[in-house]
């Protein structure tokens, strides 16, 4: 082990690990690899940022991260379980803030995060809620229809989401794209507390 050669480490001290990732989709013109052979690590208590120009294959690693998307070769794990193989505890370790917003137009917010810890079998888990509404500034929305919210209020909430169920790690797809400068301001104050 070395710490110039980090995926060197047992996958188990990492908080993300990517080894060999291939990802290839068949198109009519023939097969577009999106990933060649991406390998990295980062560490427990690190920050990192994954930067690249639009189509260079972030968000398809993302996604190979969080098990939307199976890679056509490679492995990914979260904490150290593999994202496929182990694939329930690595969702449990892994909270997602996609870049696109998403949301159920049917629930309150409040109503949305319970259901969002439902899916990780967590019940009463309206202190934490309540914690999650204040720190992002939703607390006077939190029985709000999400029809109603504005984007950067719906964006609040998808972090809401992925932090409800208290993960160990938590990846940010270009969470702060399109909102205010407060907003992006609060956003970046809770990661760092959290």
């Amino acid at each position: 082990m070395s710490a110039l050669n980090p995926s060197a480490r047992p996958a188990a001290d990492l908080a993300i690990s990517f080894q060999d990732v291939v990802k290839v989709y068949p198109t009519p013109k023939g097969p577009f690899t999106a990933l060649d052979g991406v390998s990295l690590s980062v560490e427990q208590g690190e920050i990192f940022g994954l930067l690249g120009p639009n189509g260079a294959g972030k968000t398809t690693l993302i996604s190979i991260l969080a098990g939307l998307s199976r890679p056509t070769r490679g492995s990914a794990s979260v904490l150290g379980h593999d994202v496929t193989a182990d694939y329930a505890a690595a969702r449990r370790a892994l909270g997602v803030v996609p870049q696109e917003l998403v949301f159920d137009p049917f629930f309150s917010v409040r109503e949305a995060l319970r259901m969002q810890s439902g899916y990780f079998g967590l019940k009463h888990n309206d202190a934490w809620i309540d914690d999650l509404l204040a720190s992002l500034g939703l607390s006077d929305k939190a029985n709000a229809n999400m029809r109603q919210l504005s984007g950067g209020m719906k964006r609040r909430v998808m972090v809401a989401q992925a932090l409800v169920h208290k993960p160990k790690v938590i990846v940010l797809d270009e969470p702060t794209a399109g909102v205010d400068v407060e907003l992006r301001q609060t956003l970046w104050q809770f990661v760092r507390c959290c």
